[in-house]
């Protein structure tokens, strides 16, 4: 009777180490940067597909945070959307007041931040990635604010002055 019941104990035991010794396995300092944005036309039904990355999403709650519910005649011509180090997705458009900063999950974006640009809409935003930060180029002033996951940033060109 003490050997059968001992078999149990030790194969649940043995499944515990494996299963901890396979938790401890990362890998560190991995840098999830797109170098270069992404410019995703919708689909009619507001889906964006981004090939390239291997990100697939819809538009809509971005179009409704910036226009609110009731307005469903404003179009997204093309969406903005590039990653920094960390794995944020930094998404703008033509007529937004914001990017938003989106953490992936599973199956899902998360807002992170929401980081109000203009007062007035955006009429022609580009992103860049530049010594680990993301750009928002305002290409029709040629105005360049520096973002991070956490908000705006102090230009260093401004710093240095």
């Amino acid at each position: 009777m003490k050997s059968k019941s001992f078999i149990p104990i030790l194969l649940l035991a043995s499944f515990v180490v494996a299963a901890t010794a396979c938790n401890k396995f990362v890998v560190e300092n991995v840098n999830y940067s797109q170098q270069i944005e992404s410019v995703l036309v919708p689909d009619e039904n507001g889906d964006v597909h981004d090939i390239r990355h291997g990100i697939t999403f819809n538009i809509e709650p971005f179009r409704t945070q910036e226009f609110g519910e009731e307005d469903k005649t404003t179009q997204i011509q093309e969406v903005r959307l590039i990653r920094n180090a960390e794995g944020y997705y930094f998404i703008t458009a033509s007529q937004f007041k914001n990017v938003y900063v989106m953490e992936p999950g599973k199956s899902e974006l998360k807002l992170k931040n929401k980081i109000k640009v203009s007062e007035e809409r955006l009429t022609a935003p580009a992103l860049n990635l530049r010594d680990a930060t993301v750009q928002l180029v305002k290409t029709d002033t040629n105005e360049i604010l520096t973002l991070n996951e956490n908000g705006l940033q102090e230009n260093k060109e401004e710093n240095q002055s």
